[in-house]
């Protein structure tokens, strides 16, 4: 064996000499830089997700309105609930149809009962009034429903009892079925409100098919109660879907559509109805719930405030 050259060792002694360097800018032959931005894109597809879940509102339904069919004959103290739910929900609005006689009544104002509490609905800034009408599907004199809503009007004119004033009109048993005449009648009407100053300068006109109207009518009003029925056939025939439809196909806001749902089951736990009425408010900008089973509007039922509180929560 031949040995090595002098050089050759010199070489190797000055190799063995050298520190070692260790590779700092990469990881098992990956660039640092790129680890760093995978990481990122780790934390944005995993942590970013679950922090939006968790920040989301409990209730996740959006706000909306109580209409109140307010016939409920206004003795002392019967009012209550609503001047109640008014105060204790500020940030909940409320829309109160006052009916004192299927429609306003023969005199210029109503009894002493109403002139009294009227004003009091009136002072709140979170309750709006809106008169009765009846159109008896558009086949009531126009005539006659033209006098109701002048009567109305001139309420809010009356200088002996301030604050009487109605700021909307609600048209009951308005039709669905669409006819040229219905619509003439429901334009001329909705016309005839918007004109009248009595009613204030942006008023609310309420139309009530009771369920899902032709969309042409859509334009003669701000508000239409696309349901009015009970419990029962809200769920069996399924109009969440229903209502949802209708709000696509007519291109109507949430907004602009109500409901009003009675016979509310006494049996069903409070969950079940906090569960409803997140469900109505996903689909109406306006709603209303009673457990009554007759004479659902004449008086306050047990669950009113329960109600009141689930459409105020977040």
């Amino acid at each position: 064996m031949k040995s090595s050259s002098p050089e050759l060792h010199s070489l190797e002694y000055e190799n063995s000499k050298r520190p070692r360097r260790s590779c700092k800018s990469k990881i098992c032959g990956v660039p640092l830089w790129i680890l760093s931005i995978l990481l990122l894109v780790v934390v944005i597809v995993i942590v970013v997700p679950i922090a939006v879940m968790f920040g989301k509102k409990k209730n996740g339904a959006p706000r909306s309105d109580v209409l109140v069919p307010l016939y409920v004959y206004p003795n002392p103290g019967a009012w209550d609930p609503l001047f109640e739910a008014a105060e204790r929900h500020p940030e909940l609005n409320f829309t109160a149809v006052v009916n004192p006689a299927s429609g306003p009544g023969d005199g210029p104002v109503p009894d002493g009962n109403y002139t009294r509490d009227i004003p009091k609905l009136n002072s709140y800034p979170n309750i709006r009034t809106v008169g009765y009408v009846s159109t008896s599907w558009t086949n009531r004199n126009i005539s006659l429903a033209l006098a109701d809503i002048q009567t109305y009007s001139k309420w809010a004119t009356n200088s002996t009892i301030p604050n009487l004033g109605m700021r909307g009109i609600f048209l009951d048993e308005t039709p669905a079925t669409w006819t040229a005449e219905s619509q003439e009648y429901l334009e001329n009407v909705a016309s005839a409100i918007r004109s009248d100053s009595g009613l204030g300068s942006d008023p609310l006109i309420i139309q009530n098919p009771g369920t899902i109207p032709d969309q042409r009518f859509m334009p003669s009003c701000n508000l239409s109660v696309v349901f009015e029925g009970t419990y029962d056939t809200y769920q069996i025939y399924g109009f969440h879907k229903t209502i949802s439809a209708f709000q696509s196909s007519s291109n109507s806001d949430r907004s602009a559509l109500a409901a009003v749902v009675h016979n509310f089951p006494a049996s069903l736990s409070s969950k079940k109805e906090n569960s409803l009425v997140k469900d109505l408010r996903h689909v109406a900008g306006s709603i209303f719930l009673t457990g009554l089973s007759v004479d659902y509007y004449s008086s306050f039922w047990d669950g009113w405030a329960g109600f009141a509180g689930d459409m105020a929560a977040k």
